[in-house]
């Protein structure tokens, strides 16, 4: 038995629309995966705040850990430093600020991240805050 035309013109676009979907689906569950690069590691004073920031070639994933005292160690997920110089540590005590010492570092396994680890002299309140490809901490100054 033979079908119309328009049924078989409807069920091929249907089929192209929903391959469409999944395939758009996958690219971008295929670029959340992708390995990206920190470029940049920095640390800058504010009048409030002591800011700690990160920029990488695109938006990245990222945890936050603080269950350590004085400590907070950001990760950022599917990351790797391509540049030798920016796995160098940022020695911060001689500012007036809470933050003392920056020391970035590569965590090899099945996915790559950076670890950033974050020593304070004292515990304070920050806010994170990731506007395209930077992401930053920021750190009460008292």
């Amino acid at each position: 038995m033979r079908r119309p035309a328009a049924i078989s013109l409807f069920f091929s676009l249907w089929v192209c629309s929903t391959d469409a979907v999944a395939q758009d689906a996958m690219a971008q569950d295929g670029m959340a995966n992708e390995m990206k690069d920190m470029d940049w590691i920095g640390f800058r004073q504010f009048q409030e705040v002591s800011q700690v920031f990160v920029r990488t070639t695109e938006a990245v994933k990222y945890r936050v850990d603080t269950s350590k005292p004085n400590v907070v160690i950001l990760i950022l997920e599917n990351t790797r430093i391509p540049v030798a110089n920016n796995r160098r540590q940022l020695d911060t005590r001689f500012f007036e600020s809470p933050v003392t010492y920056i020391k970035p570092k590569v965590i090899e396994g099945p996915s790559p991240s950076v670890q950033i680890t974050i020593q304070l002299r004292s515990q304070v309140p920050f806010t994170e805050e990731q506007k395209d490809n930077v992401l930053a901490l920021n750190f009460q100054r008292t």
